[in-house]
């Protein structure tokens, strides 16, 4: 699928999330294109900061365009887990990760021109890197192609930080392990 296709998925849930002045990124196969190897991806992932009052608003404002099963979006929110919305007109399924997998990412955000005419926060560089590690960690090959991608970006990393937080998330083995691959 292309990244124009997940377009008008992208807009309406930003939109949403800017109503209801929820804290979120882009992240997930749109942004590890976006700094490294373009690739397909048929979904659209967002990092979100969500209390309960919150949950509310989005079930209700998400389910005008979107499918969406409310016990999982409120057991998401105690959990800080995963829940999905599926647009019905597009059968395209957006993806909530509920809280930060690295701590402080929603605060490293960045305002960028994602697609033309279309401006999003999105996860940082090096806090995408990490949270692709974590995948990798988990068993993903195809995140593993997504740092190795970012990390031969030569868009400028602060290395200080990720190297600190790989630390602190173990994921320094990995990250030095796929550098070398680099």
């Amino acid at each position: 699928m292309t990244v124009a296709a997940l377009r008008p998925v992208l807009e309406a849930v930003i939109a949403v999330l800017r109503a209801g002045e929820i804290p979120y990124h882009v992240t997930g196969g749109l942004v590890s294109s976006y700094y490294g190897e373009p690739r397909l991806t048929q979904d659209v992932d967002f990092v979100v900061r969500l209390t309960p009052p919150d949950a509310g608003f989005l079930a209700e404002a998400l389910s005008r365009e979107f499918l969406v099963d409310r016990e999982r979006l409120a057991r998401a929110v105690e959990t800080d887990g995963l829940f999905q919305a599926l647009h019905r007109e597009r059968t395209i399924k957006a993806d909530f990760h509920v809280g930060e997998s690295v701590p402080g990412e929603l605060g490293r955000s960045r305002s960028v021109e994602l697609l033309e005419g279309l401006r999003v926060r999105i996860v940082s560089k090096e806090d995408a890197i990490l949270s692709k590690l974590l995948w990798v960690k988990a068993g993903s090959a195809k995140s593993r192609q997504d740092v190795l991608g970012m990390l031969l970006d030569p868009t400028p990393t602060d290395e200080r930080l990720l190297s600190s937080l790989a630390e602190e998330l173990d994921c320094a083995d990995l990250l030095a392990e796929i550098r070398a691959e680099a």
